[in-house]
């Protein structure tokens, strides 16, 4: 890992866990192991290791979302792509980290705020709903609002991305969560 990748990855970690007022250049250097006129070889300033941060986090949901080929899903896919991105969402440690920053920044930060809907809440509902409407247009699923079906879809995972739960038992109520929906909209 460059010094550039330990200084974005270690000031990340510092501001989910402490929020980026209370972090300061000498705390990201002394975690990264290097001195402040090393840091600001790399970056001018804590906002532009914060810009970069939130770039590349934008750049890695757009690359996990562009994975799923919403030309070919099929209804039996839909069970593991939910779990799939709910796995992304809460175990890939850049993103972990990303959404908690996310969460601490966006009562300070109306930009934040915006972002933290925009990629935790818009994208994983208008993606949904996208691959509905299609699956609605084939009459594979019942017609109604897309939206308003993803939105039924997402919410219980949503709720877990901030509810520590053991592993297993979560994965089961989700998997029954999907496998209901399927039942309740699919066409048999």
């Amino acid at each position: 890992m460059t010094t550039k990748e330990r200084i974005l990855d270690e000031s990340l970690k510092l501001f989910a866990i402490h929020g980026f007022d209370s972090v300061s250049v000498r705390t990201i250097a002394a975690a990264v192991g290097v001195r402040d006129s090393a840091l600001y070889k790399h970056f001018p300033s804590k906002q532009a290791i914060f810009d970069e941060i939130v770039k590349q986090s934008m750049e890695r949901f757009h690359q996990q979302y562009e994975k799923v080929d919403m030309q070919h899903i099929q209804p039996s896919d839909l069970p593991d792509m939910c779990l799939q991105m709910f796995d992304y969402q809460t175990k890939d440690p850049w993103i972990k980290c990303f959404r908690q920053m996310l969460i601490l920044e966006q009562f300070k930060n109306p930009d934040m705020a915006k972002r933290y809907k925009e990629i935790f809440i818009d994208m994983p509902i208008y993606g949904q709903a996208e691959i509905f409407a299609q699956l609605m247009k084939g009459e594979i699923m019942k017609k109604g609002d897309p939206v308003v079906l993803s939105m039924e879809l997402y919410a219980p995972f949503f709720l877990y991305h901030t509810v520590p739960e053991e592993e297993e038992e979560l994965r089961s109520k989700l998997k029954k969560h999907v496998a209901y929906f399927m039942e309740a909209y699919l066409i048999p």
